[in-house]
């Protein structure tokens, strides 16, 4: 049976795609909120010892791979029109810092920085709608 939860996909979309070692999300089945546990909170003791005791309730939301966020980066530089733009971005694919050194040579370019946040944040999107599926949940309109 697939459960509808009111979510707020934004923030979703955003626990996501954080990269932060520091940060951990879990979606509350029961809510729908996105609960960030981090060891500087006030109460993170309270929602660790929560999770811990229902963890049927709490969803894990898992982080992004290191190695697909660099695959999307590749996507995306062959989806760019101007072949100057482009070869600039193929060379800093082949930096140690992918996506930074992509994010440096976008600040020149805010049009094509919005595009690649948009593209970003559509392929996480469809990504979290499979991960909901796959765990029987579905997000009420």
């Amino acid at each position: 049976m697939v459960e509808k939860l009111k979510v707020d996909l934004s923030y979703l979309v955003f626990a996501w795609q954080d990269e932060s070692e520091h940060a951990a999300y879990y979606l509350d089945t029961d809510t729908g909120s996105v609960v960030l546990v981090q060891r500087d909170l006030d109460d993170v003791d309270e929602l660790r010892e929560e999770i811990e005791l229902q963890p049927n309730r709490f969803l894990y939301v898992p982080k992004a791979d290191p190695r697909q966020v660099e695959l999307d980066l590749f996507d995306f530089v062959f989806t760019v029109a101007d072949e100057k733009l482009k070869t600039l971005l193929t060379l800093a694919m082949e930096a140690p810092d992918k996506a930074g050194s992509v994010r440096t040579i976008l600040g020149k370019y805010p049009e094509q920085s919005e595009r690649l946040r948009k593209w970003r944040d559509d392929i996480a999107l469809q990504r979290v709608f499979k991960w909901l599926h796959a765990h029987d949940l579905e997000v009420e309109p």
